[in-house]
């Protein structure tokens, strides 16, 4: 998917997703996910929405917050990880190497060298470092000896391969996000619908892949496993609560509120909490993505799956601080515009006359298994931010500058006031749909 980051001012966009375009119809790999009801277990966690563990002057808008528990694998050495970002756009467990403590995790190699990984998001920011194996426990679900990476836990320069667009050095940290300061947590939770984060593709392709060895200190990409690549803890646990997540939040009003507390229980359609219901089932496309959403009569296309290029079609990703939907050209006739540069909403949506309401927006799931369509409000973004607090629905920005590579990223204002399933591709949840590639439902 297409990554954004909290700006330096901590009222810009960010999208913590990994690039699905890099593996365009591999963005994943199957799984034997069972869905048999199980003898119940403990299987949700408490997440918070709010600034995060740096308060407000340092902290995040629209960010959603967990624990986690990691462990070296097979012992008690064990350490306690709050104010962990939730990301639904992404794929793997990143931790600082500050949050570990006196834990040591075993070293994934290649050829004698460590595997590193690099991944570089929408502002520019990027975080590096080593794949590492950990046990994970979240909310008592466990996942056993699996791959994660260690930000900041590297001696050797990022490579300039992974940073194909200039770091804007006035970032927090020259935008290396492997400190508490630059990043604003203490990890990353990526439990996005695939099993690993590039599947096939990091393992036949050089090119454009994320994974690196520093052999005699010079960094190169290089084909991986997907044993080693980073692993969605959920598709790795040990109960039958491993094919999908389902994120439950409260409403806000049209002004936010400093903090809201939701659950995220895991497994779908496996215990009595996170049955489907009356959910509209929308089938992912190959990336994860609603192959087409319409708007006012313009049809945005996931093309950048099939081809590499042009736009995503839409997505759901709680690592988006906000609803970045169209390109503020498209909607100047609603009264929308990009917030002025040095302002309180620089990278969001202005509105004049302060509201504007996007109606009848059409999603089409694959083969489109899943139709519907969903309205969203698009408040002044100086006013809110204005506002202190850090819990808004209505937050918004541009996706693109024109409906060829523009896209709807439904992020984490669209989740307040929902209970939104994401499955993993290639789970067996009773769906009742073909939906290979996953799918989501609400």
């Amino acid at each position: 998917m297409n990554s954004k980051f909290l700006s330096g001012a901590k009222t810009g966009p960010f999208l913590l997703g990994l690039i699905c375009s890099l593996t365009l119809a591999s963005c994943g790999s199957s799984s034997s996910n069972s869905t048999a009801p199980a003898s119940a277990v403990n299987n949700s966690v408490a997440v918070t929405v709010g600034f995060g563990p740096t308060g407000q002057a340092g902290g995040y808008v629209n960010g959603i917050f967990t624990t986690v528990n990691v462990c070296q694998h097979g012992t008690s050495n064990c350490t306690t990880i709050n104010n962990v970002l939730v990301d639904t756009g992404s794929v793997g467990l990143r931790i600082l190497t500050s949050a570990l403590g006196s834990v040591a995790l075993n070293q994934i190699t290649e050829s004698g060298n460590a595997i590193e990984e690099c991944i570089q998001y929408g502002d520019t920011s990027y975080s590096w470092g080593p794949m590492q194996l950990a046990d994970v426990d979240i909310g008592g679900e466990t996942a056993s000896n699996i791959p994660v990476q260690l930000l900041g836990g590297t001696t050797f320069t990022v490579p300039s391969s992974c940073l194909t667009t200039p770091v804007n050095l006035a970032l927090p940290n020259a935008g290396d996000e492997d400190t508490l300061a630059s990043l604003g947590a203490n990890g990353i939770l990526g439990i996005a619908g695939s099993v690993v984060d590039c599947g096939s593709y990091c393992s036949s392709n050089i090119a454009g892949n994320p994974y690196y060895i520093c052999p005699s200190g010079v960094c190169e990409e290089v084909e991986v496993a997907t044993d080693v690549q980073a692993t969605n803890p959920i598709a790795a646990f040990t109960s039958s609560d491993k094919n999908g997540v389902m994120i439950t939040l409260p409403a806000v009003g049209a002004t936010g509120t400093v903090s809201v507390s939701g659950t995220m229980n895991f497994g779908i359609a496996t215990q009595a909490d996170n049955a489907l219901g009356s959910a509209t089932i929308y089938a992912m496309d190959p990336c994860g993505d609603f192959p087409t959403v319409t708007y006012n009569g313009i049809t945005y296309s996931d093309t950048a799956c099939t081809t590499g290029a042009g736009g995503s079609g839409g997505f759901l990703d709680t690592g988006s601080n906000g609803l970045y939907v169209s390109d503020a050209s498209t909607l100047a006739p609603l009264g929308i515009f990009d917030c002025l540069q040095n302002t309180a909403g620089s990278g969001f949506y202005c509105v004049t006359g302060g509201t504007a309401t996007l109606s009848n927006i059409g999603l089409a799931g694959n083969g489109n298994v899943g139709t519907g369509s969903i309205s969203l409000s698009i408040a002044d973004a100086s006013t809110l931010i204005k506002s202190n607090n850090a819990v808004f629905n209505n937050l918004g920005g541009d996706s693109g500058g024109s409906p060829s590579t523009d896209y709807f990223d439904l992020g984490l204002p669209f989740f307040l006031g929902r209970t939104i399933f994401i499955e993993i591709a290639g789970g067996t949840a009773p769906s009742l749909v073909n939906a290979p590639y996953g799918f989501v439902a609400f």
